[in-house]
């Protein structure tokens, strides 16, 4: 078992607690136990060993980050349909090096509203977009990093 195992189970406990909304004994053990077969068989059935590069540590505050951003994404696409809005198919390219992280941005970015990800192959992620119907059409390079921008960055403080 290594480290980031254990850092899955101890996540993985702290959920359960959380979700079982109990902070006794026995449901902290059985969170325990249940995190440890939880990781044991992912060990088995998934290829955990290909995340060794990435910190959980900054993983875990990024899914705090993300829900602040989906928040603030929900009333920006909320004022884009009130003033009127397009669709536009963007081709982003990402420097995250870990193919862990970058589906986690492809995700992040479905999360988003306002965003779809079409596509994710190498480095470059294909996005359906929702922009403002005023907004220049040809600069699909601004909009790349309008659609990744802090998404990415959080994500590159992660990566090791």
């Amino acid at each position: 078992m290594n480290r980031n195992s254990i850092y899955l189970i101890i996540l993985f406990t702290f959920i359960w607690i959380i979700l079982s909304e109990s902070i006794s004994l026995w449901p902290a053990a059985a969170g325990l136990v249940v995190s440890i077969v939880c990781v044991y068989f992912s060990g088995k059935l998934l290829a955990v060993e290909k995340i060794s590069n990435v910190s959980f540590w900054r993983l875990f505050i990024y899914i705090f980050y993300l829900a602040g951003q989906i928040y603030l994404a929900g009333f920006a696409a909320i004022i884009l349909i009130i003033k009127g809005a397009r669709s536009d198919i963007v081709k982003v390219d990402t420097k995250l090096e870990s193919d862990f992280l970058k589906v986690i941005l492809a995700n992040s970015i479905t999360l988003t509203p306002g965003t779809l990800v079409l596509e994710l192959k190498g480095d470059i992620i294909t996005v359906l977009w929702l922009r403002d119907k005023k907004s220049d059409p040809h600069d699909l390079e601004n909009a790349g990093e309008q659609i990744k921008g802090k998404l990415e960055k959080q994500l590159l403080k992660a990566q090791k």
